[in-house]
């Protein structure tokens, strides 16, 4: 501690006994809440950040003065706290030799008087906001020396990346109010060797659920406990409108055309598995509604190991270059894809199953993933294209990650100094009114 300071101190305490400031004649002026080394925090100018919340906030609690007070009031000692932050800040800048000219600061006034059609208009607008051209300088002067104390001293940590931005809304996609992310794919995909025992056990299996079904069980419920297609049975086996004649659902055509409403198909034989369907609404443009529950013909251990086995094999391949579609060629299982060099098609993320997603998370354009399986077999997906984010979207996460990055910083900031600092709350002030 500087002999200077020490001379301040001494003298601050002696005066401030009553923690008050006073004239010579002994007339109370102003009081005093915290000592920050050479400087001090009075009531009225905690009182006027308090005001200045409050009418900050008061848009956001839709003028409930009641809720606005209780919230500022739980504040308070927030508010005080931040403002014993700026001073420090404000303190290191000094002594950091960062200067602000007067012509910086007649700058930001003059940006500010931009705002309004007249000079009266600004004035009364400052004085509303219980300012001075003085108390306005002044804290406009405070402002620009804390931006370029931060401009300083955490520029370089403050530069969030794009991969940081993307990383940041695929974990938590699911707060995000609109998802229109979609990507798209090229596939191999490795079928498993399934014998007559496995397809006896699906069957036996599908047709006990079909029996329970036309029984009078609840499609939708049998849906989400029996169905091995993981996108309808989110939704309660819903698939969506088939428009006969359009091709879309082949295997579903001449069934699903001669069942009427409400009724339910007997089973559906698939290449893997088992179909049930239900027709579910009738439209006057002949588009009909339809639910379904899937019984996968699930491998046998040996048989699911030996095609993991295999997908790991191609995936080295991959990994050590080979290409992708001389790959699909060469092992896909699925003649679809297969015949449009490994194109599956262009999908919404939030259509795919849970380990699908986890797994394109970290993907990005180019990338090939690990192995999923599915009920079909082994998948190895290669990312063609996705789209996630609009620009402005991107820019709107980089701001939050960016702020959110310079509270980190400014809290470890305060720490550091605050454990160098004298601070001091004169004792009848222990609370905060």
């Amino acid at each position: 501690m500087n002999f200077k300071f020490f001379l301040t101190l001494a003298f601050c305490i002696f005066t401030l006994s009553f923690v008050f400031i006073t004239h010579s004649s002994g007339k109370i002026v102003e009081r005093i809440l915290v000592i920050i080394n050479d400087d001090v925090i009075t009531q009225s100018e905690f009182d006027d950040r308090v005001a200045k919340t409050r009418e900050q906030l008061r848009l956001l609690y839709k003028y409930n003065d009641t809720i606005l007070n209780e919230e500022i009031e739980k504040a308070k000692p927030q508010i005080l706290e931040t403002m014993i932050d700026e001073i420090l800040f404000v303190q290191d800048a000094i002594k950091r030799n960062i200067q602000i000219s007067d012509a910086q600061v007649q700058k930001e006034i003059e940006d500010i008087k931009k705002q309004f059609k007249t000079e009266k208009e600004f004035e009364d607008a400052m004085k509303a906001e219980g300012y001075t051209m003085e108390s306005l300088r002044k804290e406009k002067k405070r402002s620009l020396l804390l931006q370029e104390l931060i401009k300083q001293k955490f520029s370089s940590d403050l530069v969030i990346k794009d991969d940081e931005v993307k990383k940041f809304y695929r974990d938590n996609r699911d707060k995000f109010p609109t998802k229109n992310d979609t990507v798209k794919l090229k596939q191999i995909l490795l079928k498993y060797n399934l014998t007559k025992e496995d397809k006896e056990k699906a069957r036996s299996k599908a047709e006990d659920v079909l029996k329970q079904c036309k029984e009078g069980a609840d499609f939708g419920e049998m849906a989400l406990k029996y169905s091995d297609d993981p996108l309808s049975r989110a939704n309660k086996g819903n698939i969506g409108y088939f428009i006969p004649g359009t091709g879309d659902f082949p295997e579903y055509e001449d069934i699903v055309t001669n069942l009427k409403l409400g009724e339910i198909s007997d089973l559906i034989e698939m290449p893997d598995g088992f179909d049930i369907i239900k027709v579910t609404d009738v439209k006057r443009d002949g588009r009909i509604g339809l639910q379904r529950i899937y019984i996968a013909i699930q491998p046998d251990p040996s048989a699911e190991k030996a095609t993991l086995e295999k997908a790991d094999l191609v995936l080295n391949e991959l990994k050590k270059g080979a290409d992708f579609v001389q790959m699909v060629k060469k092992y896909s299982d699925d003649p679809i894809t297969k015949e449009k060099d490994g194109d599956w098609m262009e999908v919404h993320i939030d259509n795919l199953s849970n380990e699908m997603q986890n797994a394109f998370n970290s993907l990005e354009v180019g990338e090939i993933s690990k192995p999923i399986k599915s009920h079909q077999g082994i998948h190895i997906f290669k990312i063609v294209d996705r789209k996630e984010l609009t620009e402005d979207e991107m820019e709107q996460i980089r701001r939050y990650l960016t702020d959110q990055r310079l509270q980190e910083k400014l809290e470890e900031y305060s720490k550091k100094l605050r454990e160098t600092a004298y601070i001091a709350y004169p004792k009848s002030n222990a609370s905060v009114n």
